[in-house]
């Protein structure tokens, strides 16, 4: 790997140890993909934003850097709460959360506590180089802004953040980014979390490029999220809708798809549990990734003047939590018996599910995928079995 002088001093121990030792683990993650050298990065994202007892290498390096006084080199934002306050024994397995938050805020990380980074923390623009982690962030990055980042892991990410570097590799170059497989729709009725479960299961880890529909913003995050999720999908395009792909010449870089498939309304509505098993549920999750403010407030307006037929949470970004908090709606949804939170639903709710209580029914496609004991349902489905919505 070619290296500056500059870099070459830092990996000598010139800006101390633990910086060399940063600087060597992206070297050699670098190496392992033959990155030719490190690139400068716009921003960071990291995951690391758990306080848990399997993780402890990772809680060492960032009291290690915290005590050399080192800071982030670029803004740099961090995933969601793991929902210490939820239940008593979210409290004891999360008991030094609160250590951990201020250990990595004393690094100069930005206290957003989101998975949904890139409405108002940390905005890239076309064409930014990002060192970010979280799958559902890099997915929406990639396909929808157009910025550019590789899939990127804990301790990658924080050593990312403190250099401002990363290795060139993979989602960074031009050719890399081009259209795999061509994805054809066949559907009446959109369900985008539950497309973007298919899709990455037919993926895996190929760049599928859709013919075009009219997501909406909130569509083309939580269908992301759920590609991400299913099959490590890390950049999609959507015809006439994604930068990259404004026609399907351009998406696939003037090749034929190497494969083509046609999804259908039967195929979406196959993800969905039946009724009965829907029924037996005993709560209810929206948000994962967390839910917008343009999200909350459309959902919200379901459940204006109604009562919930079971409990139902809704895991909101908390600045949007706060923006929603000052509206009329925000005391509605509250009447009707609905919970706001502000954490990670997959960790806040795995323990729940770990002590036996029943299933959870949600429409998000990534919580789906990784939380036991989870059922899916589409949104007409889960607001009919919340108990505001006929049928």
């Amino acid at each position: 790997m070619e290296l500056t002088q500059e870099q070459r001093a830092i990996l000598d121990g010139g800006d101390g140890e633990v910086m060399g030792n940063c600087l060597r683990t992206l070297v050699q993650y670098g190496r392992a993909f033959d990155a030719p050298r490190l690139v400068p990065i716009k921003s960071a994202h990291l995951t690391g934003s758990f306080k848990i007892f399997f993780y402890t290498a990772y809680y060492e390096i960032v009291s290690r850097l915290v005590d050399a006084g080192i800071k982030v080199k670029v803004p740099t934002t961090l995933n969601p709460r793991p929902g210490y306050d939820y239940a008593p024994q979210n409290r004891i397995v999360f008991k030094s959360q609160k250590w951990h938050e201020a250990q990595l805020e004393a690094l100069g990380v930005t206290p957003n506590y989101s998975c949904v980074c890139y409405h108002g923390a940390n905005n890239p623009e076309y064409g930014d180089v990002l060192g970010w982690a979280e799958s559902s962030a890099i997915i929406y990055a990639n396909s929808v802004i157009g910025a550019r980042s590789n899939r990127n892991s804990i301790m990658v990410d924080l050593c990312q953040a403190v250099t401002g570097l990363t290795p060139e590799f993979g989602y960074l170059y031009d050719e890399n980014r081009k259209g795999e497989i061509l994805v054809k729709l066949d559907i009446e009725e959109m369900d985008a979390p539950a497309l973007g479960f298919l899709i990455g299961r037919i993926a895996v880890d190929r760049n599928p490029v859709l013919t075009h529909y009219p997501f909406n913003d909130a569509e083309l995050k939580n269908m992301g999220a759920a590609m991400a999720s299913s099959g490590g999908v890390t950049m999609f395009g959507v015809e006439g809708l994604t930068p990259e792909a404004p026609d399907l010449d351009t998406a696939f870089g003037g090749k034929e798809p190497a494969e083509t498939v046609t999804i259908t309304q039967k195929d979406l509505d196959s993800i969905r549990a039946e009724r009965d098993v829907q029924r037996e549920a005993s709560q209810i999750a929206f948000g994962c990734p967390q839910m917008t403010i343009e999200e909350v407030t459309e959902i919200s307006r379901h459940f204006v003047g109604k009562k919930i037929a079971k409990p139902v949470s809704f895991h909101v970004m908390p600045d949007a939590a706060d923006e929603f908090s000052r509206t009329d709606l925000y005391q509605e949804v509250l009447n009707a018996g609905v919970q706001i939170q502000r954490h990670c639903p997959l960790a806040g709710l795995s323990l729940r599910i770990g002590l036996g209580k029943k299933d959870v029914l949600t429409p998000s496609g990534k919580l789906y995928y990784y939380l036991e004991g989870t059922r899916y349902g589409n949104l007409d489905d889960v607001l009919r079995e919340a108990g505001v919505l006929d049928g």
